[in-house]
C-alpha cells in the first residue's frame, strides 16, 4: 500500500474497530498516539484509550450497535517529512431493539499521522463534536455530551 493507501485505511478502521466491538483493536491504532475530545476527555497511548472505552455500551451481539461514516476526507502527505494530517467529516448513528435508527453524534475529525519503519500511524485525532444527538444508549456514564444533549431538550 502507497502513503495515502495506509492512511486511509487508518481511518477506516477507527470505525470499524469500535463499530464491530473490537476496542483492543480500536486502542491499538493509538498505542503510539492521542486521542482527544474538543472540551473534553483525552488518552494517551492503547491502555488510556481502552480504559475509556469501558464507558461504551455493549449489546448482545458484542458490539455498541453502531456505524460510523468519514466523508469529506482531506489527506495531506508530506513523504520526506514522513507526516501526514488530514480532516474528514464524520457522523454516528445507532440502533437498539429500544432505541430506534438515529445519528448520535456528528463532528469533525483532525489527525495528524506520522511513519515510522515505514508504517503510518496515528499520532493524534482531535475530534470536534458539532452535532450531538442521544448518547444515551451508547454510553453507560453521563458526559458532558450527554448533558448537552438533556440541556437542549
Amino acid at each position: 500500500m502507497n502513503s495515502q493507501e495506509q492512511c486511509l485505511r487508518l481511518m477506516n478502521l477507527y470505525g470499524f474497530t469500535i463499530d464491530t466491538g473490537d476496542f483492543d483493536g480500536f486502542a491499538e491504532l493509538f498505542a503510539h498516539g492521542e486521542w482527544t475530545m474538543e472540551g473534553g476527555a483525552s488518552a494517551k497511548g492503547k491502555d488510556q484509550l481502552l480504559a475509556g472505552m469501558a464507558n461504551v455500551r455493549v449489546y448482545e451481539d458484542g458490539t455498541p450497535r453502531t456505524r460510523h461514516a468519514t466523508t469529506n476526507i482531506d489527506l495531506q502527505i508530506d513523504e520526506v517529512a514522513g507526516t501526514a494530517k488530514s480532516q474528514c467529516y464524520m457522523t454516528v448513528v445507532q440502533q437498539t431493539s429500544e432505541f430506534p435508527l438515529q445519528v448520535i453524534f456528528s463532528g469533525h475529525y483532525f489527525d495528524d499521522f506520522e511513519r515510522a519503519d515505514g508504517v503510518w500511524r496515528f499520532r493524534k485525532r482531535l475530534i470536534r463534536h458539532q452535532l450531538v444527538g442521544d448518547m444515551r444508549a451508547h454510553v453507560k456514564t453521563p458526559t458532558k455530551l450527554i448533558e448537552k444533549y438533556e440541556d437542549a431538550e
